[in-house]
């Protein structure tokens, strides 16, 4: 295979436009990346947003999916609104969860948000978080967590993890080894963790012990810095982090997805060249990209291909491992295997009959009835 095709096939990519163009359709054809990502500028209407899904799906053999994904969580972090339907924060039902002891309607509600998203082409939802809401000054989970211990984070999660992918949408949980105790946002700089190991182990790492046993389709790695496990480098581009306690310690066999690498917790802090061969080498699968230029200095797609151009450089000059590539790409065809159909049922002039209906209003309405009352 070419280091291009290779290279390629570790990458999701963010793109501009609501639809399908020449230009996407030969950075298809150019690198054959694994999928892509879908941001706020490219969704359009449900009919339009199918017929994209539809038409990359096009683009690719039946029985090899690209993987189509979103950042769906609910609550504040939901790029798809209205006439979608709204799901309220996760904190939301982590707090209904506490009050009942019931996950019937967590259940209920992931389950609209896999009928939903499988509806348009969506097969990858990066949700649920397992964060612990550990830290109140902490400035980018807090209600996208569901609680502030790893029991009731756990329990929740687990519920959303099965209802997800017995639907065919593939679970990431996120983000590993953990967010929640952290006062700075990864977006625009390093955060670090410092609690020590036995502190961790009790907070932060149950939750993603039980999504790993639960057989999560995916990780999300946090750029961020945990001195106990890894004094040197954050979790994405560490391998006694990624590969020592997660796979070899917890046993996860799952896709392990960056966070988006243009964020500044990576980006800017060390070169291309840099970051693709140490989060290869540290176990990463795939790489996030196209998240909008959020260093100030490049446009929406330039960076991930800085770093899918580095990376197939690297594959070439035998500076990455041929071997440990073709590793993740025999991942991710396993997994996407476990989970997914081979070839979605897409109709974008019926998409209608599915997004928005009354039973799935009915769901967020009676969660968010339910914890107002608790």
């Amino acid at each position: 295979m070419h280091a291009r095709h290779l290279a390629g096939g570790l990458f999701i990519l963010g793109f501009d436009g609501t639809a399908l163009n020449d230009a996407l359709a030969e950075t298809i054809r150019r690198w054959r990346p694994a999928g892509f990502i879908l941001f706020r500028r490219n969704i359009g209407t449900p009919a339009e947003v199918a017929a994209l899904c539809r038409d990359l799906h096009g683009l690719y053999p039946a029985d090899a999916p690209p993987l189509i994904s979103v950042d769906q969580e609910g609550g504040r972090v939901a790029r798809l609104r209205a006439p979608f339907t709204e799901l309220p924060p996760a904190r939301l039902l982590g707090r209904v969860y506490a009050r009942s002891g019931s996950l019937e309607l967590v259940r209920r509600a992931a389950a609209v948000s896999a009928a939903e998203l499988t509806a348009v082409g969506i097969n990858f939802n990066y949700a649920p978080v397992l964060d612990v809401d550990s830290n109140p000054a902490n400035p980018i989970i807090g209600d996208r967590a569901y609680g502030g211990t790893p029991a009731l984070v756990s329990a929740v999660a687990r519920a959303v993890i099965d209802t997800y992918q017995r639907h065919g949408l593939m679970a990431c949980g996120k983000h590993f080894p953990g967010h929640g105790d952290t006062d700075a946002d990864s977006h625009l700089e390093l955060p670090v963790v410092r609690r020590e190991r036995a502190s961790l182990e009790q907070i932060e790492l149950p939750p993603f012990r039980e999504a790993a046993a639960a057989g999560v389709a995916a990780m999300m790695t946090a750029h961020v810095l945990y001195p106990a496990l890894d004094p040197d480098w954050p979790a994405t581009l560490s391998r006694p982090i990624l590969t020592g306690l997660l796979r070899e310690e917890m046993g996860f066999d799952g896709l392990i997805v960056t966070d988006n690498m243009e964020m500044r917790g990576v980006w800017g802090r060390w070169s291309p060249a840099e970051l693709t061969r140490r989060a290869v080498e540290a176990g990463c699968d795939l790489f996030i990209g196209g998240g909008g230029g959020l260093d100030g200095r490049h446009s929406q797609t330039e960076i991930q291909f800085q770093l899918m151009e580095t990376l197939a450089r690297q594959i070439d000059a035998e500076e990455v491992s041929v071997a440990r590539v073709e590793d993740s790409l025999a991942r991710i065809r396993k997994v996407k295997a476990s989970v997914l159909s081979a070839q979605p049922d897409i109709d974008p002039a019926r998409v209608a009959e599915r997004i928005g209906i009354a039973e799935h209003r009915a769901v967020a309405a009676a969660l968010r009835e339910a914890a107002a009352a608790s």
